[in-house]
């Protein structure tokens, strides 16, 4: 019989201590869900809030979600930026209902408490009463009553925010890898929003997680890749990770050896029926995008521990941030960018390679619909249940030159047990540098 240690969650065992069995009740647990928002939403982790590009202006705002916590996203006007709890201190009431706009000041709508843009209360109504009557007690202070804020940190643009004091400085909780992609793909140019779009996947968050960290599911729920050389096995690429495991740094190269790889192409695909080399679009301009930077990466996807990416997918830039609705749903949001200095070509050509990425994508749509099945089913299986991760090999949790694995969602899950402070392995995961 397989050996199991339990976590402090009743019930929930995880059978490998190399964290190739998962128990399917992470996915569908609403005591789970519950744990990891104190545990990693309002715990020691960075959490993605905006890109500085949003904000161009003192005054200018955004709303985005930690967890299930709504926060407000703002420029001060000397520049610096502000994260607060979008919920008045005085009664709970949501204090900004637009998604983004600017303002002067936070205004409660129910009893017009005022707030600054950094969350500091300034002003609440009839504090002294009226005609000598009622009033705040005498030991009232503003300075006790301003908005739960977030401690903020920026790098390459990205604007990260943590509840916890305790937090790691964020370049260190970030790693090489993301910080040496970040500079490429946002802080080499200068980028700037194209768009937005949102996509409601009926799948737990952990699943997205495991979708961006597995570069085996690419070339075969995304047959057109292969079909139209897009993404192939074969290509040059791999994994990368950071110290604790969390954060992966998933890409694919463009070699001249793609073209000659049929034979090894057909062996993989062997008894899928699914490769077909001789599919052809009716109008290839899409596939046909000449990529931006010189550097021959045909795919990076970024995975930022718990709920960013950074991708590049061909010439699309976006990023990608989930926000968890619950255990079976989640909202994906993208923004698209763009970079200063591109010309209306180059503008015209990442609005039309979007259409890889986003709900109606050819990526998106099948990612999502692939999350909706694996949630649907596992709501059937019993108690005690695992999923299987085990390509790429098992034990030590290590970076990979290749594309067939499914070792970097083992990382994830690695510091998932660790953060959520499950019962500890017997033996720690090793992580080859």
């Amino acid at each position: 019989m397989t050996p199991t240690f339990n976590s402090k969650a009743p019930g929930l065992t995880w059978p490998k201590e190399d964290f190739s069995r998962v128990p399917y009740e992470v996915f569908t647990d609403p005591q789970v869900f519950e744990r990891e928002n104190e545990k990693i939403f309002q715990g020691d982790v960075w959490n993605y809030l905006a890109h500085e590009v949003e904000l161009p202006n003192p005054g200018d705002f955004v709303t985005n979600w930690v967890g299930r916590t709504q926060v407000v996203v703002v420029r001060d006007k000397d520049q610096s930026i502000s994260a607060f709890e979008n919920s008045c201190a005085h009664r709970g009431a949501q204090l900004v209902t637009q998604v983004r706009g600017n303002m002067v000041k936070v205004s409660c709508p129910y009893h017009l408490w005022a707030y600054s843009l950094r969350g500091d209360l300034i002003g609440v109504p009839m504090a002294q009463g009226v005609n000598g009557k009622g009033g705040m007690p005498s030991g009232f202070s503003k300075a006790d009553h301003g908005l739960k804020k977030l401690e903020v940190q920026i790098h390459g643009g990205l604007i990260f925010g943590t509840f916890s004091k305790r937090a790691p400085n964020l370049q260190a909780f970030l790693g090489p890898h993301s910080l040496s992609q970040i500079d490429r793909l946002l802080v080499q140019r200068k980028p700037k929003v194209l768009g937005y779009l949102r996509q409601r996947i009926p799948g737990n968050w952990k699943l997205y997680n495991e979708n961006v960290r597995d570069p085996y599911h690419g070339s075969l729920l995304h047959q057109f890749q292969v079909s139209f050389g897009l993404q192939q096995p074969t290509m040059k690429g791999g994994i990368k990770l950071d110290a604790d495991l969390k954060n992966t740094w998933n890409h694919s190269i463009l070699s001249e050896t793609d073209k000659d790889n049929q034979k090894l192409m057909e062996k993989a695909f062997e008894g899928t029926g699914k490769y077909n080399p001789n599919m052809k679009m009716a109008d290839p301009a899409l596939t046909q995008v000449p990529l931006d930077l010189a550097d021959g990466y045909k795919t990076t996807i970024l995975s930022i521990f718990p709920t960013l990416i950074v991708a590049q997918v061909d010439n699309t830039y976006a990023i990608r941030h989930l926000r968890p609705k619950g255990p079976d749903m989640v909202e994906l949001h993208i923004t698209y960018l763009g970079f200063e200095g591109d010309t209306q070509k180059q503008t015209h050509d990442k609005l039309l390679t979007a259409n890889f990425i986003g709900p109606a994508g050819y990526i998106s749509l099948e990612d999502g619909e692939a999350l909706r099945l694996v949630q649907e089913g596992i709501k059937s299986r019993a108690p005690g249940t695992h999923e299987v991760l085990e390509m790429g090999g098992v034990g030590a949790i290590e970076d990979t030159d290749y594309l067939s694995q499914e070792i970097s969602i083992r990382g994830f899950w690695s510091h998932y047990h660790k953060i959520m402070d499950f019962q500890a392995n017997d033996e720690p995961t090793e992580h080859a540098q």
